[in-house]
């Protein structure tokens, strides 16, 4: 599946757009220019039969995407996922951090993984919330950044507002850009 992805993801390519793409970020960007549409359109296509695979064949799948280092493809990493969240449980949740931790170099990943996957896994989980304040100490600035960000749309219905304050608080001392405009973006949706 992997090599299909990849000659798909080079099939919708633009990669003349590379410069216009890298105005987005300050790291360093290594990408074949698909847009986000298509990324998403590879990962309806090969989402049935990556929900069928074993947990096993899941994990490897996402680990060689994202091992690749093409921004791409470990978008379409994260869009597997995505598209079968509802069965995913605890093991996901912990393999999501581990991803924080090795594969997640840039906010447009940080934001999609919080976003598509675990944000939701909150709401439907809220007792994994808890786990966030650790996240705050991470040596990943990505990771402690997901802590500010996976919670999002839980505050947006009304959940875990004394938990994002204290995120809040354990943050304050943040110095990089990325870890300040997510307390902004938290302090916005508390202030809704």
């Amino acid at each position: 599946m992997h090599r299909a992805i990849r000659a798909e993801l080079i099939a919708r390519s633009e990669p003349w757009k590379l410069p216009i793409m890298q105005r987005f970020f300050k790291e360093p960007i290594d990408a074949y220019c698909t847009y986000t549409v298509h990324v998403r359109s590879i990962a309806k296509l090969h989402g049935p039969e990556f929900a069928a695979w074993s947990g096993q064949q899941r994990v490897e799948l996402t680990a060689a995407l994202w091992e690749s280092g093409k921004f791409e493809e470990g978008a379409v990493a994260i869009q597997l996922f995505a598209r079968m969240r509802r069965n995913c449980g605890y093991g996901e949740w912990q393999l999501f951090q581990e991803w924080l931790r090795r594969y997640v170099h840039n906010w447009a990943h940080c934001d999609a993984l919080c976003a598509d996957l675990m944000g939701l896994m909150l709401i439907a989980h809220p007792e994994w919330v808890a786990e966030l304040a650790g996240w705050t100490r991470a040596k990943a600035v990505y990771q402690r950044r997901a802590a500010l960000v996976a919670p999002l749309k839980g505050i947006r219905k009304g959940l875990f507002r004394e938990e994002a304050r204290e995120l809040l608080k354990l943050s304050a001392a943040a110095k990089e850009d990325i870890l300040k405009k997510a307390i902004v973006w938290m302090r916005r949706e508390l202030a809704r």
